[in-house]
């Protein structure tokens, strides 16, 4: 199995401007020049979010919530992310710069991520030929919410209300409520807004259709 290029960790700096407020300072990131992204690849992962090098035509948004899925030969990790910051490239440069900031990780998960930044592995076996890879997917927000897109801003409403009494970390002692609840916040965000719901469905609208 093709492991992906690392460097020694290293201390995460302010860079330029304030695009790295997002990683905490005590961290280091590992680089991993070589880890194949279904959107391009991925520069770097600290234990609480990613650089990503992206095609421009992929370029997503400040503010979006995406799905992460990380494999190896064995194993499958899903995360859930918010884009933090975008750098677009220049005239000469093929890719932009994407900062992710992971949802709440708990420390196995954040162990198995690091892990594989370094190793290509999220868990102890090496055996097989698949490389390690990284999806990209945009999770649906209505599906999330459990209205359908046509749904009004009541109807919204009302069902983000639902669903945070189900999943309130106050109410609910699972250990995915805390993670759950973050992200159904974060779907009504953007869905109670007109303007960023209409630019929702203009960007990915076609693309659950098509799904559905």
């Amino acid at each position: 199995m093709t492991q992906p290029e690392h460097e020694h960790t290293q201390p995460v700096s302010p860079a330029q401007g304030d695009d790295y407020e997002y990683i905490h300072r005590n961290e280091s990131r590992i680089s991993t020049r070589k880890l194949a992204c279904s959107h391009g690849k991925i520069a770097d992962i600290t234990g609480s979010g990613m650089r990503m090098l992206v095609t421009k035509g992929e370029l997503p948004e400040v503010g979006d919530v995406q799905s992460y899925t990380f494999s190896d030969n064995d194993h499958t990790i899903e995360v859930k992310g918010t884009v933090k910051w975008v750098r677009n490239g220049s005239m000469f440069a093929r890719r932009s710069e994407v900062g992710v900031e992971f949802v709440k990780l708990d420390q196995r998960v954040r162990d198995a991520l690091l892990r594989f930044a370094v190793q290509g592995q999220l868990g102890m076996s090496n055996q097989g030929e698949r490389s390690p890879s990284v999806a990209v997917e945009v999770p649906n927000l209505y599906t999330m919410l459990g209205v359908v897109h046509c749904a009004s801003d009541e109807e919204i409403k009302a069902a983000y209300r639902k669903s945070c009494r189900s999943w309130h970390p106050d109410v609910n002692d699972s250990p995915e409520a805390a993670q759950r609840f973050d992200e159904l916040s974060k779907a009504y965000s953007v869905l109670k807004d007109p303007q960023l719901r209409a630019r929702y469905d203009q960007r990915y609208g076609e693309r659950f259709s098509k799904a559905a």
